[in-house]
């Protein structure tokens, strides 16, 4: 990203409502996420999810490009209680170093990152995208068709992973979404995949 784009989002951070909630649609998946173990989620922002994973029992790294977010996210863990990692780090230049049991990804997509998912989870780690399709975008102007992966496209972008569920539809906050979760080599769960 440029600087142009830091500063927008530090613009865009700065003036959102800090009282946020949890997506319906990740508590509506809650079974579906570990509840121990080390976890990063990807472009984070306020850290909504990112609190809600450190409160369900990970040790949780947010990662984003706005300091603004970070401060922010910063001050939600301080006040529910628990511990959030923050790295301010621009994810054109690829995923921050380590190794998780959990990388999670809600609204954010870019292609160029899947490759490093794979690598960068632990054995028998989990992979967890949530993101809209292009399907979307016949009901919806946003986010630009360019960050909209097609319908199925997720399933091709983790090759050497092992799909545990996939899932596209309508779902609770009125957006066609497509839910992803597989895991590194290591796992002995069952996958589950459903289409609607």
């Amino acid at each position: 990203m440029t600087q142009e784009d830091r500063e927008k989002w530090n613009s865009k951070y700065a003036t959102s409502d800090l009282v946020q909630e949890v997506s319906k649609v990740v508590l509506s998946y809650e079974h579906l996420f570990p509840s121990s173990g080390k976890a990063l989620d990807v472009a984070g922002g306020t850290g909504r999810h990112a609190v809600w994973l450190a409160e369900r029992g990970m040790q949780v790294t947010l990662v984003d490009i706005s300091e603004e977010a970070l401060q922010r996210a910063a001050l939600r863990a301080k006040n529910a209680g628990v511990k959030v990692d923050t790295i301010c780090h621009d994810l054109d230049d690829g995923l921050p170093e380590g190794k998780w049991d959990l990388i999670f990804t809600n609204l954010f997509f870019d292609r160029r990152l899947f490759s490093q998912f794979g690598e960068a989870l632990s054995p028998g780690g989990r992979l967890i995208v949530i993101q809209p399709t292009r399907t979307n975008a016949t009901r919806h102007a946003g986010p630009p068709e360019r960050f909209l992966p097609g319908d199925h496209e997720l399933l091709e972008l983790v090759p050497g992973l092992h799909v545990v569920f996939y899932e596209t539809g309508w779902l609770q906050e009125g957006r066609f979404d497509a839910v992803l979760v597989a895991e590194s080599p290591g796992s002995t769960l069952k996958s589950d995949r459903r289409q609607e």
